[in-house]
């Protein structure tokens, strides 16, 4: 049970993106094990469950509620099957921290979406990196109630592999940037050839979309000449 109180503020944090120091909520978890749970009258507990529907509105609320469970959950299973079955833990033994942590992990599923939407080629990126927080969150809580050695080498592992990707991302955009820089150094080469051949060029090509002949000033004045005569 203690897991799964550590565990469901580990989450937390992870959807949320704040670092919650470890032993704050090792403190918190133990101040909570030694308070009895009091029985709340059934209208309070309505309205302390987030999931729950109101009156008029019970189908949408619902359905949208199975939904967004559904999603994460299968998300959780894909990518990181520890978290889906303490999750699974977390939904009989804590339901309301469950919604919680249900709620965070769909945050962070529509943040890479959107990545996966405007910037395909950092998804992969993303995933991975979520998939090493998430494991290095799960595993450090079963840690602090073990001090286990064997967890630690692992979760030393993790970080470690957690650096490496951020430098490969780096770098990544790094050498993104600099073809960004070169393509532009092009461009600023073309346009400091000679200004005036340059806009001849452009006069040409602007005078034959319009249809006129490059002479056709002096046609134009010459016209009304013409007509005087006669």
């Amino acid at each position: 049970m203690r897991l799964l109180a550590l565990f469901a503020v580990a989450i937390a944090g992870l959807g949320s993106g704040v670092q919650m120091p470890l032993q704050a909520f090792v403190a918190q978890t133990s101040v909570d094990e030694k308070k009895p749970e009091e029985k709340k009258p059934e209208g309070e507990s309505r309205v302390a469950e987030p999931n729950k529907p109101e009156q008029g509105e019970k189908r949408p609320r619902i359905e949208k509620s199975e939904a967004d469970r559904k999603a994460a959950m299968e998300f959780a299973t894909q990518h990181h099957p520890e978290l889906a079955r303490l999750l699974e833990q977390l939904e009989k033994s804590r339901p309301n921290e469950f919604a919680r942590a249900i709620r965070d992990l769909n945050k962070q599923l529509q943040q890479l979406e959107i990545t996966r939407e405007k910037n395909p080629t950092r998804y992969d990126a993303q995933l991975e990196s979520w998939k090493l927080e998430s494991q290095i969150r799960v595993l450090t809580a079963r840690w602090s109630l073990s001090r286990d050695a064997e967890l630690e080498t692992q979760i030393r592992g993790l970080l470690k592999q957690r650096r490496e990707a951020k430098m490969a991302q780096l770098k990544a955009d790094k050498e993104r940037l600099l073809e960004q820089q070169r393509k532009i150094d092009e461009q600023l080469t073309a346009l400091s050839d000679p200004m005036d051949s340059q806009v001849d060029k452009e006069w040409e090509q602007l005078a034959k979309k319009a249809g006129n002949p490059k002479n056709s000033g002096k046609k134009a004045s010459g016209a009304p000449v013409a007509a005087d005569k006669k």
